[in-house]
């Protein structure tokens, strides 16, 4: 069996492109929630 279309299709920048996405879903709700806390913050102050 040869496998040289499927891992020559995933290449190093769609595995840098995946895990990217995925530490922005992990991070995103975070950095929001941060973001949102200055904005008050900003009109509070």
């Amino acid at each position: 069996m040869d496998f040289t279309a499927i891992t020559s299709a995933i290449d190093a920048t769609t595995i840098v492109t995946a895990i990217t996405a995925i530490a922005a879903i992990k991070i995103l709700p975070g950095v929001a929630k941060w973001g949102f806390n200055q904005v008050i913050g900003w009109f509070r102050g």
